[in-house]
C-alpha cells in the first residue's frame, strides 16, 4: 500500500548504494495537436545528482533532436534540504505534492524553459496509487511476477490522474485537458544493460484506462509482447488487477507504429483494443536508454481513446544484434 510517505526520499534503504534511484515520471499528451510531453525527474541521493527532463514532441519523428521542445540536464545538484513531495530544481522546475485528496495523489508542475516556454499543470489522481508490490492490488504480486528490474524490486506504484493546464511552446499556448498517467519507482538503477519493458495506457477519459506492463524483447519475440508483468483496469473509479494479457506491434524499425492488445482483468473481464500512432519520438531518458515513445489513438469497441506506450530499450540490447560496417 501506498501512503503519503512515500512520496518523499526512502533514505534508510538507499544508504550506501551509488546506483539508488528514485523516480518521478508525468505525462500529458494534446491529441488535436498531435503533441505528446513528459516530466522525468530520476534522482541519486547517494551521489547527490540528479537528472532532469521536459521533452515533447510532436508528429513522427526520427530521433531525439527531431522534438518540438527538449531541455535535458544530467548533472543538476539535489536540492539541500528539499523533498520529493516539493522540490525545486536548477532547471526551474517545481513538483509539489498537494495536501488534497490524501496526500499522495495530486501534484502541482511548474517549469519556465527557453524560447518563451513553460508548463503550468494539475495532476488530479483518479485512484488510489496502484502497489505492484500488494497482492490486494495487484494479482500478479501474488503469483511473484517479475517487476521489470531492480529498479522496480524495492517500490514502484502507477497512478492514473486527471491533468489540466497550459504548456507554452515557443510562444504558443495550448490548453492542456487529459487523462494520462504518472509513476514513481524507488530502488537500485543500473545505468547500462536494463532490461527491457513496455508501458503504455489508452485512456477513454475518466471513465476508463487500462494501464499494462509487458516484457519486451523484439529481436526475439518479432512482433509479439513478452509476458504481461503487472497492469490494471480503471473503470468509472474503480481499480481491477489484470491477471493476463499478450499483444503485437507493427514497427517502423524499432518504433511501435501500430498495436493490438488483448487482457483480462481480475472479474474475468476481457479487453481488446488497438493502436496507431498520432505521434513519436525516440527519446534518451538516459545516456544508456533509447525510449520508443508513442502518442497512440486507441480503438475499443469503436470507442477512440489516448495514450502514451514506451517501448523503453537499453542501447547495450539495441547494439547487441546491429552491424555496422563503415569501410
Amino acid at each position: 500500500m501506498i501512503t503519503a510517505r512515500d512520496m518523499r526520499f526512502h533514505p534508510a534503504e538507499q544508504a550506501g548504494d551509488p546506483l539508488w534511484s528514485e523516480t518521478n515520471y508525468f505525462s500529458f499528451n494534446i491529441p488535436e495537436a498531435a503533441i505528446n510531453g513528459t516530466i522525468y525527474s530520476l534522482f541519486r541521493p547517494t551521489l547527490g545528482v540528479m537528472t532532469s527532463f521536459i521533452h515533447i514532441w510532436s508528429g513522427k519523428t526520427g530521433n531525439h533532436q527531431g522534438a518540438l521542445y527538449s531541455d535535458g540536464r544530467t548533472h543538476l545538484p539535489i536540492p539541500s534540504g528539499q523533498d520529493l513531495n516539493n522540490y525545486r530544481l536548477a532547471n526551474s522546475l517545481h513538483v509539489e505534492v498537494l495536501a488534497s485528496n490524501g496526500g499522495n495523489k495530486d501534484y502541482r508542475i511548474d517549469y519556465t524553459g527557453y524560447d518563451d516556454s513553460a508548463l503550468h499543470l494539475t495532476f488530479r489522481g483518479l485512484m488510489e496509487p496502484y502497489d505492484i508490490h500488494d497482492p490486494a492490488m495487484d494479482p500478479k504480486a501474488a503469483g511473484g511476477a517479475s517487476t521489470w528490474s531492480e529498479a522496480y524490486k524495492n517500490g514502484h506504484f502507477d497512478m492514473t490522474a486527471h491533468i489540466t493546464g497550459e504548456c507554452r511552446l515557443h510562444g504558443k499556448s495550448y490548453a492542456v485537458d487529459c487523462v494520462s498517467t504518472m509513476d514513481h519507482s524507488w530502488g537500485s538503477r543500473v545505468e547500462c544493460n536494463i532490461n527491457n519493458m513496455s508501458w503504455f495506457h489508452p485512456s477513454w477519459g475518466k471513465e476508463r484506462t487500462i494501464h499494462c506492463i509487458f516484457g519486451l524483447d523484439p529481436y526475439s519475440l518479432g512482433d509479439r509482447y513478452g509476458d504481461l508483468l503487472h497492469g490494471y483496469v480503471l473503470e468509472n473509479g474503480e481499480v481491477f488487477g489484470l491477471k493476463s494479457g499478450h499483444g503485437t506491434a507493427q514497427r517502423i524499425g524499432l518504433m511501435q507504429n501500430t498495436m493490438d492488445i488483448t487482457v483480462t482483468d481480475v472479474r474475468g473481464k476481457t479487453f481488446h483494443f488497438t493502436g496507431r500512432s498520432l505521434a513519436h519520438n525516440e527519446w534518451n531518458a538516459w545516456p544508456g536508454l533509447c525510449v520508443y515513445h508513442s502518442l497512440m489513438e486507441w480503438d475499443l469497441d469503436g470507442k477512440i481513446g489516448y495514450g502514451e506506450c514506451q517501448d523503453l530499450m537499453s542501447l547495450a540490447y539495441i547494439t547487441s544484434r546491429k552491424k555496422v560496417d563503415y569501410r
